[in-house]
């Protein structure tokens, strides 16, 4: 959010949220915890250490019991951008604090997340990194945590891996694959040393393993529940591995790592590892691709394919005397789509600063940014992002006003951006950020201290029509208004602050 800085003061408002998830590992029972507060959720008998590059590390923080953990998990990276795991492994995940590991030294390389209080930042999309972070991510809509099931989940990444994405089995494994041999992969355990805990986590390993075929209902085992396996039409969508010796079988933190086939002399990810039995032993359970092929083709098209188009929301006059027309945008992708400045993202001579925005995460923003023009002009916004139609939206002085609280809430926060924007300091954030930012704090603080929203308005209004000499340039903070000192500290009277 936006911190204001007052004679050594930092205000900055922050609303804390916590939720409270059971951790489930490849066992289907809590995994274990360290002293650092660290949940791992491998692959015991391997036959080989390392494995196909689309086979990645999930490093998850989530709330777990009321607290933050964080929490290791398998996937495999199946199209551009996206990576398929297991619905478990994302719950209680915290913001986008979601990241795929491909690299091949987990333990040195971890070391490329830098640490900032309890949240980790990769390094930037372009640079050399074995990390991407989630743009954002979600869980099969039925998912039901209480049948684990259908324990299948999408992460959709803030870059490409180099390698390409390994495809999808596209037919069931039928009775004709009973017994047959194939492969699991995944950067868990590499020894069970109790019924729920392990050591070597963070260690791509390889095995194989034989197809039993589907579940019944014998394979509920109330000493470690599994209530799926108890619904006919939820078994038809699992298939059950044999992990007795000398096979293979999955183990804590592999959870989410890939079933491999072999059809064609081509390998497919046919299924998504999600259970198995005490002391990693036995069996394990792995959700079937091909039931959920329209959730995970739909993934297909979000990771890049789908559409960004963005609008015209309103226009009014700002304290400069011209008028500021405010965008929104639509990005139906579950990734962020970068359009850079210049033909597919212009709007001529009018916005020399760049206001407006050049990466669009994913989702619907009423209001991302804000153009100026003149009152006699006619501005001219055009956007071309990849896998979308152009859109051109004119904007003149009659164009549609903003009105209204909502109109009322959008100008005083893009007026206050504006001051910020204008101010020449160096240490301010884009137009865009500023201007979600302080509608998103102005919002929250009003819902939650009412009384005193003219207060923060008289701040907010000062501080736009602030110029020139009026600024104090702070190289850690946004733009210092002096002058609105009285209107700052009235704000924080009200509000209990002083």
């Amino acid at each position: 959010m936006i911190e204001f800085k007052k004679l050594g003061l930092v205000f900055g408002g922050t609303l804390a949220m916590a939720c409270s998830s059971g951790d489930v590992g490849t066992a289907g029972t809590d995994p274990s915890t360290d002293s650092t507060g660290t949940t791992e959720e491998g692959i015991i008998r391997s036959t080989q250490l390392g494995g196909r590059n689309e086979v990645v590390l999930l490093q998850v923080k989530a709330f777990v019991n009321g607290g933050l953990v964080t929490r290791g998990c398998s996937g495999s990276y199946f199209a551009p951008r996206v990576v398929l795991t297991a619905a478990h492994c994302l719950e209680g995940a915290w913001g986008n604090q979601v990241f795929v590991y491909f690299g091949d030294n987990y333990e040195v390389e971890k070391n490329e997340l830098t640490v900032l209080g309890d949240t980790l930042i990769p390094p930037p999309p372009g640079s050399p990194s074995h990390w991407a972070q989630a743009d954002s991510w979600e869980q099969h809509p039925n998912w039901n945590p209480a049948v684990k099931a259908p324990d299948m989940a999408v992460i959709y990444l803030d870059r490409k891996p180099p390698f390409d994405p390994l495809p999808l089995a596209r037919f069931r494994l039928d009775n004709a694959w009973n017994g047959k041999t194939v492969t699991i992969s995944g950067w868990g355990y590499g020894q069970a040393t109790g019924p729920t805990t392990g050591t070597g986590f963070g260690i791509q390993r390889t095995g194989k393993q034989k197809i039993i075929g589907t579940p019944t209902a014998a394979d509920y085992h109330p000493d470690d529940p599994n209530p799926g396996m108890l619904d006919p039409a939820i078994r038809q969508t699992v298939i059950k591995m044999d992990g007795t010796p000398p096979n293979s079988n999955g183990c804590f933190g592999d959870s989410g790592s890939p079933l491999i086939v072999n059809q064609w002399g081509q390998d497919y990810i046919a299924g998504v590892d999600y259970f198995g039995g005490f002391y990693c032993e036995d069996y394990s359970l792995h959700v079937r691709i091909d039931p959920f092929l329209p959730f995970l083709d739909n993934a297909y098209k979000k990771g890049g394919q789908e559409t960004l188009i963005p609008k015209f929301m309103c226009q009014a006059p700002n304290q400069s005397g011209t008028r500021t027309a405010y965008f929104g945008y639509e990005n139906k992708n579950g990734v962020a789509i970068t359009v850079p400045y210049g033909t597919k993202n212009t709007a001529g001579t009018l916005d020399p600063k760049n206001w407006r925005q050049s990466k669009f995460p994913p989702g619907k923003v009423d209001y991302a940014f804000a153009i100026d023009f003149g009152t006699t002009q006619t501005l001219t916004y055009k956007l071309s992002p990849d896998n979308s139609p152009t859109t051109t939206l004119t904007v003149t002085k009659n164009s549609t006003a903003c009105s209204g609280t909502q109109g009322a809430d959008v100008v005083e926060a893009g007026n206050y951006c504006r001051g910020a924007a204008l101010s020449g300091c160096p240490q301010v954030p884009p137009f865009s950020e500023c201007l979600q930012q302080t509608l998103d704090f102005n919002k929250t603080f009003n819902e939650y201290v009412p009384d005193c929203k003219d207060e923060l308005t008289a701040y907010d209004v000062c501080y736009a029509n602030t110029t020139g000499a009026g600024w104090v340039c702070d190289p850690e903070y946004a733009p210092y208004a002096p002058d609105c000192d009285d209107e700052f500290n009235t704000w924080l009277t009200c509000a209990g602050f002083l």
